[in-house]
């Protein structure tokens, strides 16, 4: 796991995300981009996106397909948080039961969390089957956050107050059945 603090760098992308209103309106819908050498940059979340996994990529470049990518905000009105998970191809997995991953996860902070609660926990294995300490991460303004989130379980606490708010990216090394299933949506302009 990875786990960077101040990670952009550019202020004029930082007061963009900062005073876009917009950027949770899709909050929860699962979006797909075949990447800036396939397709523009259209988009503040995909220049996000591109920010990040362009030429400042904290991680070796690994050969993607493109990144699935997701707004969240969770505050004191889901009491039970984001349940433990594994990241994978969903579609794929309700119809065959094979499990799909992506090569690897990625979580980053856009704006101020002032919150209670709303930790990302990661588990370095099965919490259903040991008594295992996750490593705890605070929802911090402009953290990223790297790690296998197709391989390690993984959940948010529940918010007992404030807003928490988070950009999820998946990194795909095969595209996943969401895009031609419709699943996931292509975001527009």
């Amino acid at each position: 796991m990875i786990v960077i603090d101040d990670f952009i760098k550019d202020q004029n992308l930082l007061d963009e995300i900062q005073n876009d209103t917009t950027y949770f309106d899709n909050n929860g819908d699962y979006m797909w981009w075949d990447g800036w050498w396939n397709s523009p940059a259209d988009t503040l979340k995909k220049r996000v996106i591109e920010y990040i996994w362009g030429e400042n990529s904290p991680y070796d470049s690994v050969a993607i397909a493109g990144f699935e990518y997701w707004t969240g905000q969770y505050d004191n009105t889901k009491p039970e948080g984001l349940k433990f998970h594994l990241d994978k191809d969903e579609a794929l997995y309700m119809e065959t039961k094979e499990i799909v991953s992506p090569i690897i996860g990625t979580v980053y902070y856009p704006w101020e969390n002032d919150i209670d609660g709303g930790y990302l926990e990661i588990f370095e294995s099965n919490p259903f089957e040991s008594d295992v300490t996750p490593e705890r991460i605070a929802a911090k303004q402009n953290r990223l956050v790297i790690f296998p989130a197709g391989q390690k379980f993984h959940r948010v606490t529940p918010v007992t107050r404030g807003l928490r708010s988070a950009m999820a990216i998946n990194l795909w090394g095969v595209e996943p059945s969401g895009v031609r299933n419709g699943d996931l949506i292509l975001e527009n302009k």
